[in-house]
């Protein structure tokens, strides 16, 4: 597991021309670096689906601050998306049974 710190953008929402540029233009604008990208369109659904991690070190801003300034976006193409921080640990929950 990397120490580097990432945020992590996940998002969906209906498919339509553009939202690659407006996503990755909202990053490179506040100088982000995005160390890996995955996207792809579901046409049966008409869904467009998203996950991109961004270097944290590398925007001028926390967390908070990139959910205010990117949620125009999102409203504008209708997303679904939340963003992570790598540094919050995660809350696991294992559950065993006993086979008899």
């Amino acid at each position: 597991m990397s120490s580097v710190r990432r945020y992590t953008l996940t998002l969906s929402c209906p498919d339509r021309v553009g939202i690659v540029a407006a996503v990755s233009t909202f990053v490179a604008e506040h100088q982000g670096w995005i160390v890996e990208a995955q996207h792809h369109s579901d046409r049966m659904a008409q869904r467009f689906f998203m996950r991109q991690e961004i270097l944290a070190e590398s925007l001028p801003f926390g967390i908070e601050a990139f959910r205010e300034q990117f949620a125009p976006i999102a409203e504008s193409f209708q997303m679904e998306w939340n963003v992570t921080d790598s540094a919050q640990k995660k809350r696991v929950v294992i559950l065993v049974s006993k086979l008899e």
